[in-house]
């Protein structure tokens, strides 16, 4: 059990929403937070604000869901594994329009939502001690012994500077 948890850890936390060559990428919707692609197939791992009247939903901030591109792009909730072990998010704390959240897979990596009227969601992380606005995540994949045991190679985080809002890209090598 305990190696089947630490599998789809691994390969949860370091998917990421890097487009490579024929990628798809999901389709842009106004509350789009950001998405997680990795290297073994295309399906991806979206997040999107979910937002009643001018406020986010404190009872379900976030609406996870993945796109499964290898059965014609169908949108499909998290399997039960995949939401308690990799792409699920969890929420740590929570006050009007502004929520602490981390990756099932990732103890340390916390990702913070927050809504304004004028500016919509954003969630925002940071990497390397860069503070920006996610839009994606790639994760590059390698697999462990007869393909148990996937881990990740690293992980690239897409999106823009917190302060200045130009384009980064922030690199985490898995060790």
């Amino acid at each position: 059990m305990k190696i089947i948890a630490i599998f789809f850890l691994m390969f949860f936390c370091f998917c990421s929403g890097f487009s490579q060559n024929d990628y798809p990428e999901p389709a842009k919707k106004p509350t789009r937070l950001f998405y997680i692609q990795h290297s073994n197939n295309h399906n991806t791992y979206v997040y999107d604000a979910n937002i009643k009247g001018e406020i986010i939903d404190p009872s379900q901030p976030i609406n996870e869901y993945r796109i499964v591109y290898t059965q014609n792009g169908i949108k499909k909730p998290l399997s039960g594994i995949q939401r308690k072990f990799a792409y699920g998010m969890i929420l740590l704390e929570s006050q009007p329009n502004l929520f602490k959240f981390r990756l099932a897979s990732r103890k340390r990596l916390f990702f913070y939502l927050n809504y304004d009227v004028s500016e919509g969601a954003k969630i925002y992380v940071t990497v390397n001690k860069h503070k920006m606005y996610l839009d994606k995540m790639f994760v590059q994949l390698k697999n462990g012994i007869f393909g148990i045991n996937v881990k990740a190679k690293y992980v690239l985080f897409y999106g823009e500077d917190y302060i200045s809002g130009k384009t980064v890209l922030e690199k985490v090598v898995v060790k």
